[in-house]
Order: structure tokens, then sequence, then C-alpha cells
């Protein structure tokens, strides 16, 4: 099990890396667009839609979204949508396993949806940056660096349940840990880049809540999931489950991450 792991996560990380430095603007919106259409396959399986077809059915219907919002030029307000979405779930995380709205499938569809194409349109956004390497690195290492301060935190320290009926595993320490390991990283990061103090302060709060948000975005697929009785989202990635659950932090980090790159005006 060990091996295919592995060599998985290099053909992914080799993947990413080629897009992200290879890729033209309209090339990587349709291998991000690709990406977002597995993912969307899967949350129809997390929304409790046990129908291939339908599955498949609802994974176009988030490619036509994507599509259309890219040409009404609706990208920026798409990802101006995602902090009502976030917000939203982290109402139904910290209310689980109370009856809510959500556990009903359309609901969670619908959620699906608009945080696939918010994710999509955020990426995109991000291409047409002229910093787009740099920032995306950032994110990237962000969303790692919260994961694995997080891992290695919660290991050593862990006592604290963070989200004891979503995620039994993940504590409070292990999301001060990731906080501190990133804040690390801007820290490096922003002397590299011969940032003022008064920009490194901005990037270290911005670095925070984007933090914050790819565990709530780990929180809210473990959410669904136990609501499902499901351990991974798909099969489809040999030794790591699913699409969903090596993307589940950035579709929440993603979108957050670039709103609040634009309104900054780093972006």
């Amino acid at each position: 099990m060990l091996l295919p792991r592995i060599f998985s996560a290099v053909v992914m990380a080799f993947l990413f890396l080629f897009a992200v430095f290879f890729l033209g603007a309209q090339a990587f919106s349709l291998s991000m667009a690709a990406v977002v259409v597995l993912a969307a396959w899967e949350w129809a399986s997390l929304s409790g839609v046990k129908n291939q077809s339908l599955r498949v059915l609802f994974a176009l219907l988030v490619a036509a979204f994507c599509y259309m919002t890219a040409r009404a030029d609706w990208l920026t307000m798409s990802v101006m949508l995602s902090p009502l979405l976030w917000c939203l779930a982290l109402y139904w995380v910290i209310r689980y396993p109370t009856p809510l709205l959500w556990q009903q499938t359309p609901v969670r569809l619908l959620f699906g949806a608009l945080v696939m194409v918010s994710t999509w349109a955020a990426l995109v956004v991000l291409k047409q940056s002229a910093d787009f390497v740099t920032w995306v690195l950032l994110l990237m290492g962000l969303i790692w660096g919260a994961d694995s301060g997080a891992y290695f935190a919660g290991r050593r320290f862990g006592k604290r349940k963070l989200a004891q009926y979503v995620s039994p595993g993940k504590s409070w320490e292990g999301v001060f840990g990731g906080i501190v390991l990133t804040q690390i990283g801007v820290a490096v990061f922003s002397f590299w880049q011969l940032y003022t103090t008064q920009d490194w302060l901005l990037l270290a709060l911005v670095a925070l809540v984007t933090t914050a948000v790819s565990v709530l975005g780990d929180l809210t697929e473990s959410l669904f999931k136990r609501y499902e009785g499901m351990k991974d989202s798909s099969h489809l990635i040999p030794g790591h489950g699913g699409v969903m659950d090596r993307v589940d932090s950035l579709v929440a980090a993603a979108p957050i991450f670039v709103v609040f790159l634009m309104l900054t005006g780093w972006l």
C-alpha cells in the first residue's frame, strides 16, 4: 500500500508543478476544470447520490456552470461568494450532529456546485496575475504547512478535540501547530520578498485566515463523509482515496486566499 501511495504522490506533484510552470492560461483553466469535475463527481456521492448516472450528470452540470461563469465574466463574483459559503459550512460543523437543512441531498448538491465553481474561478483569477507562480506556490505552501504542522503538533501535543463529532482525530493543538508553521513560512517569504513590516503583518493576517479556512474545508468533507458513512470520497487515486480527499483544504482555502489578495490590492 505504501508504494502506490508514494507513486501517486509523486505523479500528483509532477502534474501540479507542470500545470503551474508550463501551461498557458487556457490550458491551465481546462486542467483545473478537469480536477473540479472529478471532485464534483465525488461530491455527488458525499451528498447522498448513489446512482452513477446522476453523479455523472452533476459533474457535467458543474462543468457547464464553470463554462457559463467564464463566458459571463462572473469569475470575480463567484469568488466573492465563497466567504458566505464557508461561514455556512462553519455553522454546520459547529452544530453537528444537530439535524439541519444541509442533511438534505439537494442542499449539499447546491453547496457543492457553488464551492466547486468558486474554487475553479479563484484559480483562474489567480492565473491572470503577473505574480501567479509566487501566489499559487504560497497558497499551496500554506495548505501543506497547515496540514503538516497540524499532523506533527497534534501527534505530540494533541489533547483538546477540535470537532469530536466530525473528526475525532483533530485537535486544537494541531491547529495551533499548523498556524505556527505557516506563520514562520510567511515571515521567511516576506523577508525574501523584501516586504515592509506593514505588508508582512498584512500577509500574516491573510495566511492566518487562509490556514483556518483550509482546516474548515477538511472538516466539512469529514462532516459529509461521516454522515454518509464513507471513509474516502472515492478510490480514484491509489493509496490516497479520492480527488476530494486531496483537495478538500484547497477548495476552501483558494477562494478565500484570492478574496483577501483582491481586498489588499495585491491581485
